[in-house]
């Protein structure tokens, strides 16, 4: 079980993936400093390596690190960008699973994300990057991340981005009881054929990629379907696939995409998820089981076994 986040408590935050810039992180540990937590960095956070933040045996040995570190109750990544896939090997995943903390990461993070859940059972979670605390994300995000950290999250976490763009794009079962697995299309392919990617039978698939052009995110869908991974879903959902506001046509192609992809299945094909790279985005827990309501209109997802320890 997982310890909650609250105020007061320590954010231990490394760069698993690629390099960051300065300004974007200080300005974003200034706002956690600011609302009461303590921030403390892995040494090599700022530095840079070609495409990579280090080299791959000091970004795994600051990420296991942080797990190990009495004084860290959280463990959270600077950004994503490229790199992860590199640690798979060496991850230790039952050091991280064994610690208790909560773990956000996103985008490139994925691929560490769906290790821990294939090979542990370990919840983390899917969401702000500690870059993006500069101002960069929608007041309800930074809102919501601290209280799904919390293990409070609002009854119904949809609620929770009234603007949401919901949309059945196929209809199924209504309501859904299963665990979920949100992540970045890209990295969830690169996973295939290796020893890391879990069974997501009977699991929900949420996926989003940032401003891929449209054929290759149908290339992707296809390669997902061809590798079976679409066959016996429990529902798929479509976050942000970071367009242009007003990139309709990219939106069409998508729709067409995944409803041909997810044929001769009969599963709720879900769009417009508050999920992706742009200023909105949920957090969501990897590998947890939620309740996932599907009324036209009124949607909503909750956990339906929370992975939080409870103090009550």
């Amino acid at each position: 079980m997982l310890k909650p986040l609250q105020p007061g408590a320590t954010i231990g935050i490394c760069a698993p993936a690629g390099p960051v810039k300065r300004e974007k992180l200080e300005s974003g540990v200034a706002k956690l400093r600011s609302l009461g937590f303590i921030v403390k960095l892995s040494p090599s956070v700022f530095e840079k390596h070609g495409f990579l933040s280090a080299t791959d045996d000091v970004r795994l040995s600051e990420l296991h690190g942080m797990f190990t570190d009495p004084e860290v109750d959280s463990v959270w990544c600077a950004r994503g960008g490229v790199g992860t896939s590199r640690l798979l090997t060496k991850l230790d995943s039952n050091l991280v699973a064994n610690s208790g903390k909560t773990f956000l990461g996103f985008s490139d993070v994925t691929a560490l994300q769906w290790q821990l859940w294939s090979k542990n059972e370990f919840v983390s979670f899917t969401g702000p990057l500690s870059v993006e605390f500069d101002g960069s994300l929608s007041q309800e995000s930074e809102e919501f991340s601290f209280r799904m950290l919390s293990g409070e999250p609002p009854r119904n976490w949809l609620a929770a981005f009234p603007n949401n763009k919901l949309e059945i794009l196929r209809p199924g079962a209504r309501k859904i009881i299963a665990p979920l697995m949100p992540g970045n299309l890209t990295m969830i392919t690169t996973l295939l054929g290796t020893p890391w990617m879990p069974d997501v039978r009977g699991h929900i698939l949420v996926i989003e990629d940032i401003a891929e052009p449209p054929y290759r995110v149908d290339r992707l869908l296809f390669h997902l379907k061809n590798a079976g991974i679409l066959r016996n879903l429990a529902a798929l959902i479509l976050g942000d696939f970071g367009w242009e506001e007003n990139d309709d046509e990219s939106r069409e192609r998508l729709r067409e995409s995944v409803l041909d992809a997810a044929s001769g299945t009969s599963y709720p094909v879900i769009a417009g998820f508050p999920y992706g790279h742009g200023a909105t985005r949920i957090t969501l827990p990897v590998g947890s089981p939620v309740e996932f309501g599907i009324e036209p209109g009124n949607m909503s997802m909750s956990f339906a076994i929370s992975p939080f320890l409870s103090f009550a």
